[in-house]
């Protein structure tokens, strides 16, 4: 069941992935212990490319070809990995002329505790790409017990939700 907590991370860390991707360091904004995933990659060129590009992140087929499935109500989403399903709540939505942006952060039941950014921009020369932003920490006794394991699967699908960008 998902419910409206509270996210399972400090209140003054939210959006902290969109600072981060402005250029901030992650000591500068309070993420000394946390881990940090930045994974971005050029996607193809024009805005057909952008806007097929969006259509795959905000449909949550990007999250599909990292085999997460979404179930999304509202402002929740819950996402189902193997064994796992964890929920999230989504702190930003937006597509403008040049960037589509989703970021969601971690509720009390998910595996991870922390916040992923999901960003996908059109520069001036028509370069589109895509990108994952993520600070987290681990929350689940087995996520702790198998941490390089836990952090290796996150690595691999931050890469897959990029690829999954790809139209």
């Amino acid at each position: 069941m998902i419910t409206r907590g509270r996210l399972s991370y400090p209140p003054y860390l939210q959006l902290a992935t969109l600072k981060l991707a402005k250029g901030r360091s992650p000591a500068e904004i309070g993420l000394r212990r946390w881990t940090v995933t930045d994974h971005s990659a050029v996607l193809g060129h024009g805005e057909e490319v952008f806007a097929a590009a969006s259509e795959r992140l905000l449909t949550w087929r990007a999250h599909a070809h990292a085999r997460v499935r979404a179930e999304r109500l509202g402002n929740l989403v819950r996402l189902h990995f193997g064994p796992t399903t964890s929920s999230c709540l989504i702190l930003r939505e937006e597509r403008t002329a040049t960037r589509t942006t989703l970021v969601y952060g971690t509720l009390p039941v998910h595996v991870e505790s922390g916040e992923e950014a999901f960003l996908i921009e059109l520069a001036p020369d028509g370069t589109v790409t895509g990108r994952v932003i993520a600070f987290s920490r681990h929350a689940w006794w087995l996520a702790k017990l198998g941490g390089p394991v836990a952090r290796a699967v996150q690595r691999w699908a931050n890469r897959r939700y990029v690829a999954g960008m790809r139209p």
